[in-house]
């Protein structure tokens, strides 16, 4: 199983353990948008299961538009956004074939 961040066109897979998301150039995930914190949130996998929570970032994180205020499980296909970036949370087989489109 291959859990993946979708941003676009852009594909991110996820790490077991913390993937780190936010604006510097360091996190797992950059997403370099001026409504995006340095250190926005964090997304941990751990026995086959994804959370997203927030680091008390400036503009917030929403998970099927609905605000975290905590440690949230997620599904498949589920809508993240890190301030006005939005994101999808993909979990693939692992003999899928790659979705990475490039260009």
């Amino acid at each position: 199983m291959v859990m993946s961040l979708r941003v676009g066109h852009r594909r991110y897979v996820l790490a077991y353990g913390l993937n780190t998301i936010g604006r510097d150039p360091e996190p797992t995930v950059c997403l370099n948008d001026s409504s995006v914190s340095r250190a926005h949130a964090r997304i941990t996998i751990k026995d086959g299961q994804a959370t997203v929570e927030d680091l008390q970032s400036k503009n917030g994180t929403t998970v099927q538009n609905q605000p975290i205020d905590g440690p949230t499980v997620l599904a498949d296909g589920d809508e993240i956004e890190f301030g006005h970036v939005k994101s999808w949370f993909i979990i693939e087989a692992s003999d899928d074939p790659p979705t990475t489109t490039h260009l």
